[in-house]
C-alpha cells in the first residue's frame, strides 16, 4: 500500500488546524513538509468552513500529497469558472501541473496554484415574442453537439397561453429542427429556440385516442386530420367546452343511439351547453347508427345535436349517412336537415352545412 494511503486519516486530521499557515491543536509536526495550496481567487468548501485564500496540509518527506478538490466532503470552485488542476506556478502553466499518482513532497515547502479557465456557456433559451418583447422562459445549459429538447416544459410557462410549436425564428414562420446540435464555439453561445402560442387552455389534438381522452374535459386544438377507424365517438352528455378545427376533418366514426329503449335519440352531439362552441371543422363520412328503435314510442333525431343552449357554431360541415331499419311515423327525418331537434335551442349558426343520406336497411332504398 502506498505511503500516502496511510497518511490520508492524519492529513485529514490536521486540515482544520493547518490554514493560512497557522499550525497547533497539539499536533506534533517536527520533520513533517508543507504544501500550500493557494485558490487563485477560488474558494475551498469544507464540511465546517469556507476558505477563500489559502490552506496548508502537512506530510511526511518524500510522501504523495493529497488533492483537496478531489476529496467528497470537500469542495473547490470559483463562480463562472472551471477548475483545470493545480500547478507549481502562479501563471499555472500545463507543464507544471502537478501529478498527484507520481509528484511527491521533497522540499520543505511547496505552493501549488489552483488553476481556472472562464467558463464558457452554452446555451438554449426557450422565449416567445410579445410585441416588442421577446420574453424568456428557461435556459439549458449544454455541451456541444448537444440537442434541444424542453423536458422542463419551459413553453409551458406562459399563463392563460397553449404552445403550439417551437420555431427557430421570432416570427415562427420556420419549425424547429430538432437535430439541430449545438456548435459550441471559444465564448459564450445561446441559441434562441420560440414558442408559437395560442391564447387559452387548450388540448392539442392529432389523432383518435388524443381526441377521445380530451372530450369533455379541455379545449380541443385540432392540430390534423383524424380518421377514427370506424370507431364509435361521443362527445358525452353535454358538451361545454370548444372544438377548435383549424380546417381539419374528424372522419369515418360511428354515433350511437342515446336515451331509452322507448325514446331513443341520435345526433352529433347529445347536447350543446352553454357556452360551447364548434368551429372550422369537418364531420366527415359519419354513421348515424339508428337500428334497434323499432319499439320505440317517440324518436328524436338530429345532425348536430339534440338541444342547445346559448352555442356557437362556424364554419362547420357534416357529411354522412343515417342508417335504420324503421319506416314507421314516429321516424322524423326532416331533423336531419336541422342542427336540433328539441324546440327552444339557443344557437348561433354561421355556414353550417349538412349532407346526410339515409339508408333503410329493410328494404335496402337509398334517398
Amino acid at each position: 500500500m502506498k505511503k500516502h494511503l496511510f497518511l490520508f486519516a492524519f492529513v485529514i486530521l490536521t486540515l482544520t488546524v493547518l490554514l493560512s499557515g497557522c499550525g497547533g491543536g497539539g499536533q506534533d509536526l517536527d520533520g513533517m513538509y508543507t504544501a500550500t495550496f493557494e485558490l487563485n481567487g477560488g474558494t475551498l468548501s469544507t464540511q465546517n468552513t469556507s476558505i477563500s485564500t489559502k490552506v496548508n496540509y502537512a506530510y511526511e518527506p518524500n510522501s504523495y500529497i493529497l488533492d483537496p478538490a478531489n476529496y467528497a466532503t470537500y469542495k473547490v470552485f470559483r463562480p463562472g469558472y472551471v477548475f483545470t488542476g493545480w500547478y507549481t506556478d502562479a501563471e499555472c502553466t500545463e507543464q507544471n501541473k502537478w501529478d498527484f499518482a507520481q509528484d511527491k513532497i521533497e522540499s520543505e515547502k511547496i505552493t501549488l496554484y489552483a488553476g481556472w479557465e472562464k467558463e464558457i456557456l452554452y446555451t438554449f433559451t426557450v422565449c416567445y415574442v410579445n410585441g416588442e418583447e421577446t420574453v424568456t422562459l428557461g435556459s439549458y445549459n449544454v455541451k456541444p453537439g448537444a440537442t434541444f429538447e424542453d423536458y422542463r416544459n419551459h413553453a409551458n410557462k406562459r399563463d392563460d397561453h397553449t404552445p403550439v410549436g417551437y420555431f427557430s425564428d421570432a416570427a415562427c414562420t420556420t419549425p424547429w429542427d430538432f437535430t439541430t446540435a449545438h456548435p459550441g464555439g471559444e465564448s459564450d453561445l445561446d441559441i434562441r429556440v420560440y414558442v408559437d402560442y395560442i391564447e387559452g387552455d387548450w388540448k392539442l389534438v392529432s389523432n383518435f385516442g388524443e381526441l377521445e381522452n380530451a372530450i369533455g374535459v379541455e379545449n380541443i386544438y385540432l392540430t390534423a386530420d383524424i380518421d377514427c377507424g370506424g370507431e364509435v365517438l361521443s362527445f358525452g352528455n353535454t358538451f361545454t367546452h370548444t372544438l377548435q378545427g383549424n380546417g381539419f376533418k374528424i372522419s369515418n366514426f360511428t354515433v350511437e343511439t342515446f336515451g331509452s329503449a322507448l325514446m331513443p335519440s341520435i345526433s352529433l352531439f347529445r347536447s350543446l351547453g352553454e357556452g360551447a362552441e364548434i368551429l372550422n371543422v369537418t364531420f366527415d363520412d359519419v354513421l348515424y347508427d339508428f337500428t334497434g328503435g323499432t319499439g320505440a314510442t317517440k324518436m328524436k333525431v338530429a345532425a348536430l345535436a339534440r338541444d342547445a343552449k346559448n352555442c356557437t357554431v362556424s364554419n362547420v360541415t357534416i357529411t354522412g349517412k343515417f342508417q335504420t331499419e324503421y319506416t314507421g311515423e314516429l321516424l322524423d327525418l326532416s331533423f336531419l336537415e336541422k342542427a336540433f331537434y328539441e324546440e327552444g335551442s339557443e344557437g348561433t349558426l354561421t355556414n353550417f352545412v349538412i349532407d346526410i343520406t339515409v339508408e333503410i336497411l329493410s328494404t335496402g332504398d337509398e334517398t
